[in-house]
């Protein structure tokens, strides 16, 4: 009798089972959800959860839009996307960045970038922040100058659960350069290590899938991949087009990630074709897949590369994003102007009244605190010296 009097004096939502709260959950804003953390003990401990998190934000991928003239980036997300139908919602949610502020890439809900200091430009700080929950950690300087045209990439080894950051820097001048030399961060460790020089050509962004990191060597024709655990280099093959198109016929290459693979898509400028490969089993030449070829598609940047969560995301430098979500159905953003592919359709507008982009980049939310991960490697690392 007193448990049921006990019952009754608590408040009906607070009762539900975890699943149900997931499915109320996910229809709240984000910055909401921040909020719901604090209302009772069982809500904090939930939402705290990396596995009930994870499976709640992998239906909020979203897009991080930058707007002219503006620090702030706007947040988007798919909504209720079918067959015939093509709609983004653009959510309430404002999160705010310090000016001068180039992103490096998004991982796990973190984002990495880099703040200009406006008194010495173009040197600054680089920064890891969650934008859901506001919280910010600055990162050690690394030795040397850095600019923000240097290749980098800041990716999650799942082993040892360590966030890494890794630059490339020229040895001397870009100019007939044939040596990189390579700087490793571990998110925590509070200082830089080298781990040598390399004889590699890389695009700017590295991707980051299954631990690795990638980036396209464009003198060598391959995928460089770097395991962020055992912190060394291997050397992955391109998709058949590239043989069989030819390459000088290949226009522009990116990379991205698909249902938790390394994808590469490939623009063939003068038959304006669009093709998206996928390798099913990491490192296996024999595993890529073609998952999806677009006509009709005019590029005239280089593509660059984004992380995501079970669909295509892609960017085109200076705006354009592509993003695959289900049924078939490919968003092209160019330019500022959203352009929707569905088969047996072709491309229609998406238009958002009054927005104009500068820049986008794919995000999936979390809750993971910067000052978590900063805790979680001393404790790793005071348990490994013991």
């Amino acid at each position: 009798m007193e448990k049921q009097k006990e019952d009754h004096n608590i408040p009906y939502i607070l009762q539900l089972p975890s699943h149900l709260l997931g499915e109320i959950f996910n229809k709240i804003q984000i910055k909401t959800l921040v909020q719901c953390r604090f209302v009772c003990k069982f809500w904090h401990r939930l939402l705290s959860d990396p596995e009930f998190t994870e499976q709640l934000f992998s239906r909020r991928t979203c897009l991080l839009l930058r707007g002219c003239g503006s620090d702030h980036l706007a947040t988007l997300k798919n909504d209720s996307l079918g067959p015939n139908d093509v709609a983004l919602k653009l959510l309430k949610d404002t999160i705010v960045l310090p000016k001068e502020v180039n992103i490096v890439s998004s991982c796990n809900g973190l984002l990495c970038f880099y703040k200009v200091d406006s008194w010495n430009p173009p040197y600054g700080r680089l920064y890891i922040s969650n934008p859901i929950t506001g919280e910010s950690l600055a990162l050690p300087s690394p030795p040397g100058e850095y600019e923000t045209s240097f290749p980098s990439g800041f990716g999650f080894s799942p082993m040892s659960g360590a966030y890494k950051l890794v630059l490339f820097r020229p040895k001397s001048g870009w100019d007939d350069e044939p040596f990189l030399v390579v700087l490793v961060l571990t998110v925590g460790s509070g200082a830089w290590r080298c781990l040598g020089q390399f004889s590699y050509k890389l695009d700017y962004m590295g991707v980051c899938v299954s631990g690795f990191l990638h980036w396209m060597d464009w003198s060598r024709a391959l995928i460089c991949a770097f395991d962020l655990e055992r912190e060394i280099f291997q050397e992955l093959p391109l998709p058949p087009s590239w043989d069989s198109e030819g390459r000088n016929n290949i226009s522009r290459l990116g990379f991205s990630v698909l249902q938790g693979c390394l994808s590469v898509t490939v623009t063939v400028g003068s038959q304006r074709k669009m093709s998206i490969w996928v390798m099913k089993e990491h490192g296996v030449k024999e595993s890529w897949s073609l998952e999806l070829t677009i006509g009709g598609v005019v590029v005239q940047r280089t593509c660059q590369q984004f992380f995501q969560n079970g669909q295509i995301w892609l960017m085109l430098e200076d705006g354009p994003v592509l993003l695959k979500f289900g049924d078939g159905q490919v968003l092209l953003f160019n330019g500022g102007k959203l352009l929707a592919y569905a088969s047996g359709k072709g491309l229609v507008d998406v238009e958002f009244d009054g927005i104009h982009f500068i820049s986008a980049h794919v995000h999936i939310p979390s809750f993971v605190s910067p000052k978590h991960i900063i805790r979680g490697w001393s404790s790793s690392s005071g348990s490994n010296r013991e």
